[in-house]
């Protein structure tokens, strides 16, 4: 009965990566489902693959043999050229990621992130986890990137899923209006909020939006009652200092929001910048020990919030 509507068929978005069996992004056993694009440009990112709506060619060189299949007439475009080590590189100008240096590679040296999916075909993946969530209280969760740059059509997936009976986490920021936030919450059972910083300056380092404007969307989905997880990424040296914690508190407490995740700050997306040609400048920073994420946790259990690390 589900696969005569029309707009599971005709809402197309980019989805760069479906995985299943998370137990840290909502409720129960779950499968996320990642949209590229994202209007914040976080130091610490580890999907940089999500950061452009566009398509991208990845190179990992750990896999390459330099054997040159790829620049052998393979690409359409004439795309990829030899670097001075002999490593593929591709002039993202004349690349329009059609995938033919993918398939040629016998290594699996070249990575394409991003595929164009229409609803239906995304939550045909999800479905088949079903089982799993009846048993474990699980469901979807559409992660980015963020979602909301792709508001229409994580919205239709929202519905496609409850139409199915299958609970909907969404990841967020919350740096967009609340009238294009709530286009795609209103159809989530729960939501992660992610916070990444408390301090207006800093802020001002990774969005255009206004700090106010984060808060203020957290403040609307607290009061139309949506069940809200505070997600907190712990950066040595960024935003790991008393005054952000002690306001991570405070924005939970006054917004009657209970439960907050300590995310701390690990490298383990690192290689994917340099398979992307991305400059990342954070690749000299140690994880954060696990001590500092538990003693974080612990003042924040202390305050009356359930907190937990790692999600």
């Amino acid at each position: 009965m589900f696969f005569d509507n029309k707009e599971e068929y005709d809402t197309t978005g980019v989805v760069f990566n479906i995985e299943q069996y998370h137990v840290n992004d909502g409720s129960g056993i779950r499968t996320n489902v990642f949209l590229k694009g994202c209007n914040l440009w976080c130091q610490w990112c580890c999907n940089p693959e999500s950061q452009s709506l566009q398509l991208q060619v990845a190179v990992h060189r750990n896999l390459c043999v330099k054997c040159g299949t790829c620049r052998s007439g393979v690409c359409p475009r004439d795309a990829i050229t030899a670097d001075d080590d002999g490593f593929p590189s591709i002039d993202g100008s004349k690349c329009v990621a059609c995938g033919a240096c993918v398939a040629s590679c016998l290594q699996d040296a070249m990575e394409l992130y991003g595929k164009t999916m229409n609803v239906n075909e995304a939550i045909e993946e999800v479905v088949k986890d079903a089982k799993f969530f009846a048993m474990s209280g699980g469901g979807l969760t559409i992660g980015g990137g963020e979602p909301c740059v792709q508001a229409g059509y994580a919205a239709a997936l929202a519905k496609a899923a409850r139409r199915r009976h299958i609970n909907v986490a969404v990841e967020t920021a919350g740096a967009v209006p609340f009238e294009r936030l709530w286009s795609v919450a209103e159809h989530a059972d729960q939501i992660l909020f992610d916070v990444k910083y408390t301090d207006p300056e800093k802020f001002r380092t990774i969005s255009d939006a206004p700090l106010d404007q984060v808060k203020g969307n957290l403040r609307g989905l607290a009061s139309k009652g949506k069940d809200i997880t505070m997600r907190c990424p712990i950066v040595p040296g960024l935003n790991d200092d008393d005054g952000h914690i002690g306001r991570l508190i405070e924005w939970a407490r006054e917004l009657g929001i209970e439960n907050i995740d300590v995310l701390p700050f690990h490298q383990l997306g690192k290689y994917k910048y340099d398979s992307l040609g991305m400059d990342y400048t954070l690749s000299g920073l140690k994880d954060l020990d696990k001590s500092i994420a538990n003693g974080i946790r612990d003042v924040m259990v202390e305050k009356g919030l359930n907190a937990t690390v790692g999600g």
